[in-house]
């Protein structure tokens, strides 16, 4: 009796798109969707359907009345100029290319931008194999390529250098006996 009565009390995603069935959690509340992108592509569809028929809207941040082509989608509510503007503001209170780089060393090497200038200081802004300071950005993070660990930094051609000789040893001893030979 109770098999023929589950079908009846299985709650279907509220995504019009999926409609798998959601498996409700012992809380309370009744979940509507199986996941976050079916809850996010849910509602993106009701905006879909409430702004099908609008030609024109003010932006919030300009506060003109725009073409719903000068959005990136209908239901946002600023325009895309106004947008690229807060995002640009966005970046610059974050620190801009200082904190892009921040993170990228945090992701890859473990590192903190404190730790990335004291490393520099300690180097004098000179590259560890040539001892030239960089032309142009920064001096790159040199790490071994099996253990993950940091060694010292370098500028791009000796890292790329490095890089291209797979941090073999053998083969750059070659490539310094290939040099000699032709030179």
């Amino acid at each position: 009796m109770q098999e023929a009565l589950m079908p009846e009390l299985e709650t279907r995603c509220g995504n019009s798109e999926c409609g798998a069935v959601v498996e409700q959690p012992w809380e309370r509340r009744r979940k509507e969707y199986c996941s976050k992108p079916c809850t996010r592509r849910a509602r993106e569809l009701r905006e879909q359907e409430r702004c099908k028929d609008l030609v024109s809207k003010e932006c919030r941040g300009c506060g003109e009345e725009k073409p719903i082509g000068e959005y990136r989608y209908p239901w946002t509510p600023h325009c895309k100029a106004c947008m690229k503007e807060r995002r640009r503001k966005q970046y610059e209170q974050q620190g801009g290319k200082d904190y892009v780089y921040a993170q990228l060393l945090a992701s890859r090497y473990g590192m903190t931008m404190a730790d990335y200038r004291e490393r520099v200081a300690v180097q004098g802004g000179r590259c560890a194999i040539c001892g030239d300071e960089p032309e142009s950005g920064r001096l790159h993070v040199d790490h071994n390529h099996t253990t993950g660990a940091v060694r010292e930094l370098l500028c791009r051609p000796c890292n790329h250098a490095l890089g291209n000789a797979q941090d073999d040893p053998a083969r750059l001893r070659a490539m310094i006996a290939y040099l000699e030979r032709h030179s």
